[in-house]
């Protein structure tokens, strides 16, 4: 039977520029940093989480999986608090918050051009 979600895999062309984004800009933890075969296996995640994302640059056709649309969910309190917190860190949003069924949403994108959802729940 599967228990959980361990990690969640995230492309990325540059580890560092990752890992400074997702815990400068972000505010997530480093859970792991250790040299793998081919660059570095990093975990990060919100304070308290327990899925992990793994910002990587080492699998085959890496380079067509950088920039797309996540699908990831990241959920906070105040949407509207965050969202100006991170516009002015620079984060770019491809969709202010917006009221929906079920709460409210934003899209921002990481420095690599991978697209995230925030969500008020």
């Amino acid at each position: 039977m599967i228990t959980r979600t361990a990690s969640i895999g995230v492309p990325v062309t540059d580890q560092e520029a990752a890992l400074e984004f997702f815990v400068g800009v972000l505010g997530f933890e480093k859970r792991v940093d250790v040299p793998a075969e081919r660059g570095r296996w990093i975990e990060v995640a919100p304070p308290g989480a327990e899925t992990v994302l793994t910002p990587y640059t080492w699998l085959d056709h890496h380079d067509d999986q950088v920039g797309v649309f996540t699908r990831i969910v990241l959920e906070c309190q105040d949407l509207i608090a965050l969202h100006a917190e991170l516009v002015a860190k620079g984060v770019e949003f491809e969709l202010a918050p917006t009221e929906s069924a079920g709460g409210r949403f934003a899209h921002f994108k990481d420095p690599f051009g991978n697209l995230y959802v925030l969500a008020e729940l």
